[in-house]
């Protein structure tokens, strides 16, 4: 198995110790050039839907607040990241099945983050545990009725394909876990967003990367996966943790500025500054939003979070030199790429 060369240049760090988090150094250590994130964001502006993806994604506008271009980006990023073991007649169903759990968990998001409404949230993730319904679930008043009926019925699509999948039975108790720990990741956010005094990155750096649900998609791709031999699963957990590691990275040094203007504070950024003493919790309460961006501008943390991306992306290279039933080291390069597709989508979602 080749060994890739880590796209990170180990001998800009010290230059990257005096510049912020919003100045563009990500960038220079990737050496990407502007033109290439031009390129790249091109590219995912081209990115089409099949007709079945976008039927669920109109359905989901009518309820949902992001705009086009996030789902072109993921569909673009889940096509990238999709094990290679995944069965090629199955590969463009599972893809799409992805992409349906995206939207469940961006509508499950913004409840958290965006609308800070604990009962809607409560109510919310009982959809993706029972078989009751919207009307059940959500009796006071039409928007949220709607809102809720929107989810149910992507996350019934979601599990209808799901079990499909030839090797389902063997990953549905796994599958029902990996989406658990997506929920409790939206739990953390509302709690985190309604008390910024109990952020600390230990927490943080534990539940949030769940948000990503990088490692529910890859038991997903598992249950299409009739070569990948079930005694590497353990193994193979470890990779999929450390790529959500990677990709959770990815997100928050290129959404930390909408964050802030949404009154979002449950991003890793926010706990780092924190713990660095840069910001008391009480600020991200108290300060205007253009504030707490200019602090975080100045405080130069960009650093860390670039080590913190190599370390992962080492182990994680170390770790799939250990999995044999199916190569991993394009999943690896998917996840060297992905940061790149972050890079290009600054101020774009």
């Amino acid at each position: 198995m080749t060994v890739s060369q880590p796209i990170l240049a180990a001998k800009s760090r010290q230059s990257l110790l005096d510049q912020s988090l919003g100045d563009g150094g990500v960038e220079a250590t990737l050496n990407v050039r502007p033109e290439e994130l031009l390129r790249l964001a091109e590219e995912v502006k081209a990115v089409q839907f099949s007709p079945y993806l976008m039927q669920w994604i109109e359905n989901y506008e009518k309820r949902g607040q992001r705009g086009r271009f996030l789902w072109q980006w993921c569909l673009k990023g889940v096509g990238m990241t999709t094990l290679p073991s995944v069965s090629k007649e199955l590969r463009q169903h599972v893809i799409e099945t992805k992409m349906l759990s995206i939207l469940f968990g961006t509508l499950m998001d913004d409840i958290a983050d965006r609308e800070q409404d604990r009962e809607m949230l409560e109510s919310a993730i009982a959809l993706a545990n029972d078989e009751w319904s919207g009307e059940r679930l959500f009796p006071w008043d039409e928007r949220r009725r709607a809102y809720g009926e929107v989810i149910a019925t992507i996350w019934s699509e979601v599990w209808s394909r799901c079990r499909t999948y030839p090797k389902f039975s063997n990953f549905e108790h796994l599958l029902r876990f990996d989406n658990q720990q997506t929920l409790n990741a939206m739990r953390y956010a509302l709690i985190i967003n309604q008390q910024p005094s109990l952020l600390n990155t230990i927490e943080h750096d534990l539940y949030q990367p769940h948000n990503m649900q990088i490692i529910f998609m890859a038991t997903l791709d598992l249950c299409a996966s009739p070569s990948f031999d079930l005694n590497e699963l353990g193994i193979a957990r470890e990779v999929f943790w450390h790529a959500q590691r990677m990709g959770r990275i990815g997100n928050m040094i290129t959404t930390w500025e909408r964050e802030v203007l949404d009154r979002d504070f449950s991003s890793g950024v926010f706990s780092h500054a924190i713990n660095r003493g840069i910001l008391q919790p009480v600020e991200l309460s108290s300060l205007p939003a253009h504030e707490i961006m200019t602090i975080l501008e100045n405080a130069g943390c960009q650093e860390h979070f670039i080590q913190e991306w190599e370390e992962h992306r080492a182990r994680l290279e170390e770790k799939i030199q250990n999995i044999r039933s199916v190569d991993l080291q394009p999943y690896l390069g998917a996840f060297e790429e992905l940061i790149k597709l972050h890079l290009c989508s600054r101020g774009l979602m």
